[in-house]
C-alpha cells in the first residue's frame, strides 16, 4: 500500500506552519496543501525551502477567512461586504446550481491558484471542510487543475470502521463524522467519473473524516489495519499544531512524530501525488 500523509492548513498560522516542518523532518508527514489566503501565507512560504521535498498542494478556500481579491464594487454572494467568506458547507452546495454565485467562485480559485504559481508549483488541489467535493465545485476544480497542468485533485472516499475506543463510539461528534463520510462516499461516487473525463490522477481512499477532531496514531493504524484491499493509494488527513490550547490539533501533531507510529509505517511505502508529476 501506498500512502500519502497530507498535513491540510499550511499556510494558516506560525504554529500550524512549525508543526507541518518538524512534522516532516521528524516523523512520517509526507505532503502538505497551502491556504493562499490566511495569515500565515507568507510565513509557510519562507520554510518551503526547509521541506522541499514534501508534496505541495494548494488549499483551495472559500470557507474560512478573506478573499484574495481586490474587494469588487457589487454585491457578492461568496463574502460579506468586508471580504470575508459568510457560507458554509450546506450553504455552498446549495449555491453550486447558481451561475453567477459559480463564477465568483471560478475567480477565487483562480486568484488562489496563480497566488501560489507565483512562488512554486502544486501537486495537486483539494479544499478547505472538503467543498471542493460538492459536485459542481469539484467540476470546476478538474478544470482549472487541467489548465494549470496541476496532475492530481484529491477525492474523499472512507471506509467506516471502529477504532477500539469506547469513548469515541460514544462521542456525539462521532455520528456527525459518520453523515459526512455518507454524503462524502456518494459524491466522490459522482467525482470519480470527473476525473476520468479529464484525466487527472487522485488517491483511493483517505483516512481523517471518521475521526476529526479524534484522531491519534491509534484511529490512523486501525483505520489502515481495516482497509482490505493493500493496492491503493490512502491519503491520511490530518491538521498538526503546535498550539497545545487545539488540543485535537496537537494530537495529530503527536501522532505523526510518534515512535509507534513510526514503526508502525516502516511496512508501508510513504509517497505524495508528486509521484505523478511528469519530468
Amino acid at each position: 500500500m501506498d500512502v500519502i500523509v497530507n498535513a491540510d492548513d499550511f499556510g494558516m498560522c506560525k504554529s500550524v506552519n512549525d508543526a507541518i516542518v518538524d512534522g516532516y523532518k521528524n516523523g512520517i508527514l509526507s505532503s502538505t496543501c497551502i491556504l493562499a489566503n490566511m495569515d500565515g501565507f507568507q510565513d509557510a512560504l519562507s520554510v518551503l525551502n526547509d521541506i522541499e521535498g514534501i508534496g505541495f498542494g494548494i488549499h483551495l478556500n472559500i470557507i474560512e477567512g478573506k478573499t484574495v481579491l481586490d474587494l469588487p464594487d457589487k454585491f457578492s454572494r461568496l463574502y460579506d461586504k468586508d471580504g470575508f467568506f459568510n457560507n458554509g458547507f450546506l450553504k455552498i452546495m446549495f449555491k453550486s446550481f447558481d451561475d453567477d454565485f459559480m463564477s465568483e467562485v471560478e475567480l477565487e480559485f483562480r486568484s488562489q491558484i496563480e497566488k501560489v504559481l507565483a512562488f512554486a508549483f502544486p501537486d495537486h488541489l483539494d479544499s478547505h471542510v472538503h467543498v471542493h467535493a460538492i459536485p459542481k465545485i469539484f467540476e470546476l476544480v478538474c478544470k482549472l487543475a487541467k489548465e494549470y497542468n496541476i496532475p492530481c485533485v484529491r477525492t474523499q472516499f472512507e471506509n467506516i470502521y471502529f477504532d477500539g475506543n469506547w469513548k469515541n463510539f460514544l462521542n456525539p461528534a462521532y455520528y456527525v463524522n459518520l453523515l459526512k463520510i455518507a454524503i462524502l462516499n456518494f459524491f466522490t461516487l459522482i467525482n470519480r467519473k470527473t476525473l476520468k473525463h479529464y484525466g487527472l490522477k487522485t488517491n483511493d481512499c483517505v483516512i481523517g473524516v471518521g475521526y476529526t477532531s479524534m484522531m491519534n496514531e491509534n484511529t490512523i493504524i486501525k483505520g489502515i489495519e481495516k482497509i482490505k484491499n493493500k493496492d491503493v493509494l490512502l491519503q491520511i488527513i490530518c491538521h498538526p499544531d503546535l498550539n497545545q490550547n487545539r488540543k485535537s490539533n496537537y494530537r495529530e501533531y503527536s501522532a505523526l512524530i510518534n515512535h509507534t507510529m513510526k514503526n508502525f509505517m516502516n511496512k508501508y511505502t510513504i509517497v505524495s501525488f508528486k509521484k505523478f508529476i511528469k519530468d
